[in-house]
């Protein structure tokens, strides 16, 4: 099992379609698409811990909205990386 990447898996979909925004991208390194979840976790968390404080109401809801596109992107990144790496245990495609 050498060079295990991502296996493309969109995210983010539209209200009014079956169509999603944004996609992991298939054939990156396991390392690499993993840590950028970690960036984006980091990102996530920081943005929460930073909500409660704001002063102003719209900024706590642009604080959580951004956390929370941030822990979608990071959770895509995180299956990506499993899906690839279950198609590389089974020696192709999942």
């Amino acid at each position: 099992m050498t060079n295990a990447t991502t296996k493309s898996t969109p995210f983010s979909p539209c209200d009014h379609t079956d169509h999603h925004l944004f996609a992991v991208q298939p054939d990156i390194p396991l390392l690499d698409a993993l840590e950028q979840a970690s960036v984006f976790l980091s990102g996530a968390e920081a943005l929460a811990h930073q909500a409660p404080n704001a002063t102003r109401p719209e900024h706590i809801a642009t604080l959580r909205w951004a956390s929370k596109h941030m822990l979608d992107t990071a959770r895509s990144l995180v299956q990506a990386s499993v899906d690839g790496l279950h198609a590389a245990q089974a020696g192709g495609e999942a």
